[in-house]
């Protein structure tokens, strides 16, 4: 049984929508699907799997639900604490990560490119989901707006000025969240993005290592303004917010 199936079945056999930890925690139990390095099912995992299934699955926020399941709107109950347990990992397993669709539309102006998502971010299925990350704090401050309290509404603060966000790592080893523990990525199809965008004028890097991976992979085109901007990673303890917002600012300067 492949991951995908074994989440369908999970999902017709609960009769209701599960978040991606509950789906993870049900499936490490009862091993419909194993891993071939014999590591533990992992929240992101999920999500990356029922993306590839958009006419089976669909997903609000970390809650998935199976498409046309009468059942699927209704809210997920609260998951119980899952009782503590130790695995053996193997020496050569790999933590194997994939990352997020881009946010953006026709009229993306800046493109901000992070690595990948961490941990939490993945868990929720949000770009920038850690609740220290200062991304979406850095910008509602430098457009002058409220913090938005959704999601959605963080995408629409976006997309209102024009802002577009996606990472440099298509998917790639990571144990943990750090930057600095990337191994063996593989790079988006930045170049294809930067084809279809024909208003992008701006592309920024949150933070050193975005910069590092997009020129081992990627030339910087002539037409483009491409900034370096201080991680918004809870990492980066080094900057203070009124000086990381005043470097942030440059991405609307010409």
């Amino acid at each position: 049984m492949t991951l995908h199936q074994a989440i369908e079945k999970l999902l017709r056999q609960t009769g209701r929508p599960m978040t991606t930890q509950q789906i993870a925690d049900e499936l490490n139990k009862n091993k419909w699907y194993q891993k071939k390095d014999g590591s533990t099912i992992q929240a992101f995992q999920i999500y990356g799997r029922i993306r590839n299934y958009a006419d089976i699955f669909d997903r609000d926020g970390s809650t998935v639900f199976l498409i046309g399941q009468p059942t699927t709107k209704t809210k997920a109950p609260t998951a119980k604490k899952p009782t503590a347990i130790k695995h053996l990992v193997k020496v050569n397993s790999t933590y194997s990560k994939a990352s997020f669709d881009p946010i953006s539309n026709s009229d993306t102006a800046i493109l901000i490119l992070g690595t990948m998502p961490g941990d939490k971010s993945l868990e929720l299925g949000e770009y920038y989901g850690h609740p220290r990350n200062r991304f979406w704090k850095i910008i509602s401050t430098i457009t002058n707006n409220e913090l938005p309290l959704t999601y959605s509404d963080k995408k629409e603060l976006l997309l209102k000025f024009k802002i577009g966000i996606w990472d440099i790592a298509h998917k790639a080893n990571r144990k943990g969240s750090l930057d600095s523990a990337i191994e063996d990525e593989e790079p988006n199809d930045l170049d294809d993005f930067i084809a279809r965008h024909k208003n992008l004028k701006v592309i920024g890097f949150n933070g050193t290592k975005s910069e590092t991976l997009f020129d081992k992979y990627f030339d910087r085109k002539s037409g483009l303004k491409y900034v370096y901007l201080p991680s918004t990673s809870p990492a980066n303890t080094g900057i203070d917010f009124d000086n990381i917002c005043k470097l942030w600012r440059q991405i609307f300067t010409k």
